[in-house]
């Protein structure tokens, strides 16, 4: 299919009723346990108070701190009975996607770990986790994801069962045996006891901790090299999107008023945006999590891992300055694009571009892939 034709397909969808309705949808479900330090991003900004009881709104992006622990229950209709539990240094968002074959959640996990309990879904509902390497499919599921600084990642499963894929591979955790993928390698499974799963995932973790720490600076190599190339892209596709700088504003301000425009100039304005937001989500979906992990690796580089030489007139010490210079606008930049593909889906009827293209496959194959609005 053409993309004029995508594009027509998408735009069309304001048509149909319920519009008005989805500003109450945005809510999908709401803090249930707290302890010390999370934040909230919604709507490219930070919610000035967090307490158990805080709603939580699709696209919002959750961070807990050192010693910030969390539980989160999701509550909304479209999405599955579902409590996820955040431990400390996690960063992750939520999507909600209302497909025509039924609705997607995708919790977006950046870094940390997660515990979840996905009850029993509907036929249109589906639940996913998606990482920098990997996507876990569940359905009536008890789970653990847990990344590290190096980007290794490990599935431990004590109930029912989880799919483990990329775009080689499709592995299964379940109790009983793990699923884990080092970071640049294919899944594997690993036995491990159903009832000694916490001391299992903290060893796991410590030992993959321990050789990153002896080979931090290659480490650090590869996500700035990887970091250089995508800002690069990122910040182009953003000054492509902002091109219509007039629309994005307008729909800033008719947010903040609780207003929307007309069927027929909500058409005329996501036609002109689609194209430039779909091929900047595709380069967000990788180069925010390159931006967090290097966040990750400042603090243990501040503690003396990773010295040295990333490439030739490039120091890590002078790397991580630049960095630190440009992080809070870069920050800004991917909470704005967050809020504007929320934005987009309210006026869209819940659906919205995803980052599913974010592989290596050309916009031409995604556009005349499956994937529905």
């Amino acid at each position: 299919m053409r993309i004029r034709e995508i594009v027509m397909s998408l735009v069309l969808l304001s048509c149909l009723p319920g519009l008005n309705q989805l500003f109450a949808e945005e809510i999908i479900g709401e803090i249930v346990y707290l302890e010390d330090e999370i934040e909230i991003t919604r709507n490219s900004v930070a919610l000035d108070y967090v307490d158990i009881g805080t709603t939580i709104e699709n696209f919002d992006l959750l961070t807990t701190g050192e010693y910030g622990l969390a539980e989160v229950a999701l509550t909304t209709e479209g999405s599955p009975d579902a409590t996820i539990k955040v431990s400390p240094n996690t960063t992750f968002y939520f999507e909600l996607n209302q497909l025509k074959q039924g609705n997607k959640t995708t919790l977006g996990m950046i870094s940390g770990s997660v515990s979840m309990k996905v009850r029993k879904m509907s036929r249109s509902q589906a639940f996913e986790v998606r990482t920098e390497s990997a996507t876990m499919g569940v359905r009536g599921t008890s789970f653990t994801v847990t990344t590290t600084v190096a980007g290794d990642l490990l599935i431990t499963c004590d109930e029912g069962r989880v799919s483990c894929y990329d775009e080689d591979t499709e592995l299964f955790a379940v109790p009983g045996k793990a699923v884990e993928k080092r970071a640049g390698e294919i899944f594997r499974a690993i036995p491990v006891a159903v009832s000694d799963l916490r001391t299992f995932k903290d060893n796991w973790y410590a030992e993959r901790l321990s050789v990153f720490k002896s080979n931090a600076l290659k480490a650090l190599r590869g996500y700035v090299v990887r970091y250089l190339t995508l800002v690069e892209n990122f910040n182009q596709a953003y000054n492509r999107l902002y091109r219509n700088k007039e629309i994005i504003s307008k729909w800033f301000r008719q947010d903040s008023n609780g207003t929307m425009g007309s069927t027929m100039e909500n058409m005329r304005e996501k036609k002109k945006l689609i194209g430039d937001l779909l091929r900047l989500r595709r380069v967000l979906f990788i180069f925010e999590r390159v931006y967090f992990r290097l966040q990750e690796l400042k603090s243990y580089y501040d503690q003396g891992y990773g010295r040295g030489t990333i490439k030739a007139g490039l120091t890590a010490d002078a790397f991580f300055r630049r960095f630190e210079r440009d992080k809070d606008e870069l920050s800004r930049k991917m909470a704005r694009i967050r809020y504007i593909t929320k934005l987009y889906s309210i006026r869209n009827n819940g659906s919205f571009p995803t980052d599913a293209f974010s592989t290596d496959e050309s916009s031409e194959s995604f556009l005349n892939s499956d994937f529905s609005f």
